[in-house]
């Protein structure tokens, strides 16, 4: 009768097992001789299991503005530099968000809700705390101004900053 190689594999490996069982039962049988065994009949106090989370450190979690907006009225950065930057991180946000609808992002108030995910997406892209935001929740420019949105369409929008006078609608205004 001739053996399939699976079955010698199998027999080879049953047969390592008893091997190794048999030399750690020696072994134990070796030690309890020589030491005398020492029976604490203490109760051992088992504490609860610590959750993952109180372990982990506290991460603000990340958005996308985090990332796309970090140089937005900067030092480094020019008034005209951040209308670049706003309309880029609006481009990719609305990349994002397929289904939309223009009334969210209407104005100021309504495209930060939009984008703290208020208005039936998911995901926020913006962090509540953000620095881009005054303390009525609005995107502001440089200089402290709130931003003025004008929706051109379903996928355009005018981005306004009133510039250094902070008078909307005048000269010195920047728009994207």
């Amino acid at each position: 009768m001739r053996s399939s190689p699976r079955r010698i594999v199998y027999s080879l490996g049953i047969a390592t097992l008893l091997v190794s069982l048999v030399l750690h039962l020696t072994k134990k049988t070796e030690n309890s001789a020589e030491e005398p065994v020492q029976k604490n009949h203490d109760p051992i106090q088992i504490s609860p299991p610590i959750p993952a989370q109180a372990l982990l450190p506290k991460v603000k979690k990340s958005t996308l503005d985090d990332a796309m907006l970090l140089q937005y009225a900067s030092e480094t950065s020019t008034a005209a530099q951040d209308l670049v930057l706003l309309r880029n991180y609006l481009d990719n946000v609305f990349i994002l968000v397929k289904q939309r609808d223009p009334r969210h992002y209407a104005t100021n108030a309504d495209l930060v809700q939009f984008l703290l995910g208020s208005q039936g997406q998911q995901e926020p892209y913006l962090s509540a705390d953000s620095s881009h935001l005054n303390q009525q929740k609005q995107l502001i420019d440089r200089y402290g101004s709130p931003i003025i949105i004008h929706p051109l369409s379903r996928d355009q929008i005018e981005i306004r900053s009133a510039g250094p006078d902070r008078i909307p609608y005048t000269e010195d205004d920047l728009v994207k």
